[in-house]
């Protein structure tokens, strides 16, 4: 379950029609691999910052598909990487709450 820091429930993922636009450009196979690294990553810690997960260089990384759904643009991949991690949130049984902080670029999430 996914709130925003003032407690507003979110059950959409942002920018809705543009993820699943991109989303029939990635193999369900990969998609896979990436939720459930995610998830393995989210399990580990109380506190993730989005743009701090997969690092800067996706090319030969799990996270190269997304970089190759967006065209090989860097920005578009970031944005729809950040629409990836909103949704594995939103499916998550625990609450976890996210902000924008301005120590980091993308959002940052924690569990309470």
């Amino acid at each position: 379950m996914l709130y925003t820091i003032e407690g507003e429930k979110i059950t959409k993922v942002a920018y809705e029609s543009k993820f699943k636009d991109i989303m029939n450009y990635i193999s369900k196979q990969d998609y896979d691999v990436i939720v459930d690294a995610l998830n393995e990553i989210i399990d580990k810690s109380d506190v993730h910052t989005s743009s701090w997960i997969p690092g800067h260089n996706w090319i030969g990384t799990l996270f190269e598909p997304i970089w190759k759904a967006c065209k090989c643009n860097n920005e578009e991949a970031a944005k729809f990487y950040g629409q990836i991690l909103y949704k594995v949130m939103m499916d998550r049984p625990e609450k976890w709450y996210f902000g924008k902080y301005p120590h980091a670029k993308g959002k940052t999430y924690f569990r309470v």
